[in-house]
């Protein structure tokens, strides 16, 4: 058995900064250890996203990252690059199940997959995952805040796990809230995105009820879906509202018209890097080996989870005195429920992410949240669709985080302001402050999680008076204060 080195040094303070460039403080006397990230496609952005957090973990721990691209891709390949790097663990892609390679593949090399697919040869396979059923229910709340009178939701498979886990969780919303929500299987909606909708898309399409709600199980489904909309004459939002998920950048070639147009629940896929990674530094500090046993791993697992709540909330309580804000800190425990929240007052905010925890472990799987809902055409303007609101909608997107307040939206358009706002209730659901509050919010998500810049930089750049008001926003929207949504998000 090849013998595996691991040096356990504590992270520098600038080594978080050289996670791009792959660079670390290696020990005296070697090379670096090395992730191998197989199947690679770095011109995807969720693919580039995912190597940015592995990336970060390893320049942390004085690793490097080396990867294995799609092109190259194949058992021979895989069999040469391990000889030569002699990595401590590999990530491996399982988007196409066809051509996945499967765990025996690596030998006795740890190996991490992201969605590892079913079948006897993934069997204890350990791997990433998303929380499907967090996805399908944010994106229903995103398609419900319109009260529309009837839900479809659309897919390109029913093979693969994740698909089957959100059409399951998106039709037990609609049956939640008194609505059925039929199932319309495309294969064809699978087709690159330059390609002409099928008949049979554009047909559904056509039949589709008015101002239906329609949930697509990905992006390129979703983005499918939207040109046979297209096609069938029938222009979102005015007649039907669509939402994809997974966040996904279109490549450099594709068509980018319609993907821009279309709302999608966007995952965290650098946390699912970062995950993966922090994965293969267990089995190697430990000896773990993805045949061996699985509850002893599981174990293992929680009690990292355990230890690192504890320190987070030792690290908390420090902020938070330097910070001076007065008061106790409201800290969530590992396992504790999050704190509820009013999906009215906080449309396009998921529970997951009003309240987010340290990921957990299930089966082997490290599963996280989604990240928040890029509201792009196909969902802004609900209600009526009057062209005023929808108006107003793409100025608060726009300048939301410059500081436009309610009052000075209102301005914009004829009437009082007290005709404006009810208009405005009535076509999206909640007030225009609620909108604008909302996409500050995003934003500052966004920049917590995917930026290095202090709390009193963020507060400002998405449009807060002062830090003291972003962080008792923040506390009293997500239950957590920011300085902690950012190290759970990591």
């Amino acid at each position: 058995m090849r013998e595996v080195i691991v040096w356990n040094d504590r992270p520098k303070a600038d080594d978080m900064k050289k996670a791009e460039s792959g660079q670390g403080t290696p020990p005296q006397g070697g090379s670096p250890p090395a992730i191998l990230y197989v199947d690679c496609r770095p011109e995807v952005g969720m693919e580039r996203r995912r190597l940015a957090g592995m990336r970060r973990y390893a320049a942390g721990r004085g690793w490097r990252v080396e990867t294995l691209e799609h092109g190259d891709c194949s058992l021979a390949a895989l069999r040469e690059v391990l000889d030569r790097v002699r990595p401590i663990g590999c990530v491996a892609e399982c988007w196409c199940p066809q051509t996945a390679l499967p765990p025996v593949a690596f030998g006795d090399v740890p190996v991490v997959h992201f969605e590892p697919p079913d079948g006897p040869a993934w069997c204890g396979a350990s791997g990433v995952t998303c929380d499907n059923g967090a996805v399908a229910r944010l994106a229903f709340q995103e398609l419900s805040d319109g009260n529309p009178p009837a839900y479809a939701v659309v897919s390109n498979t029913v093979d693969r796990r994740w698909a089957r886990e959100r059409i399951d969780a998106f039709r037990a919303c609609c049956r939640g809230a008194g609505f059925d929500s039929p199932l319309a299987v495309f294969p064809e909606a699978d087709v690159p995105r330059d390609t002409p909708p099928a008949k049979s898309l554009v047909s559904w399409a056509a039949s589709l009820p008015p101002h239906c709600a329609v949930f697509a199980v990905n992006d390129l489904c979703a983005h499918n879906v939207a040109k046979a909309l297209v096609a069938a004459g029938r222009p979102f939002p005015r007649t039907v509202t669509l939402v994809g998920a997974d966040g996904v950048e279109p490549p450099p070639t594709a068509d980018r018209t319609i993907p821009a147009m279309v709302s999608s629940v966007v995952l965290d896929h650098e946390m699912a890097g970062y995950l993966a990674a922090k994965a293969l530094a267990f089995a190697a500090n430990d000896g773990l080996r993805c045949a061996q046993n699985e509850g002893s791993r599981k174990r293992e697992m929680e009690g990292a989870s355990q230890m690192e709540g504890r320190a987070s909330r030792e690290m908390e309580g420090a902020a938070f005195a330097v910070n001076s804000f007065g008061g106790k800190a409201a800290t969530l425990h590992c396992g504790e429920a999050a704190p509820s929240f009013s999906p009215q007052a906080n449309p396009s905010l998921p529970p997951q992410a009003a309240a987010p925890s340290l990921q957990r472990w299930e089966d082997g799987t490290a599963v996280f949240p989604p990240l928040l809902v890029d509201r792009r055409q196909s969902t802004r303007g609900r209600g009526r669709r009057e062209p005023r609101i929808l108006e107003a909608m793409e100025m608060i997107r726009r300048e939301a985080c410059d500081g436009l307040t309610a009052a000075a939206l209102a301005a914009r358009f004829p009437g009082t302001r007290r005709l404006f706002d009810l208009r405005f209730r009535e076509a999206i659901g909640h007030p225009p402050l609620d909108e604008i509050l909302n996409i500050r919010l995003e934003r500052a998500m966004e920049l917590l999680v995917h930026a290095e810049s202090p709390i009193s930089v963020i507060s400002s750049m998405c449009g807060f008076p002062s830090e003291w008001e972003f962080w008792h926003f923040f506390r009293k929207r997500t239950g957590v204060p920011p300085l902690r949504f950012r190290r759970e998000r990591r």
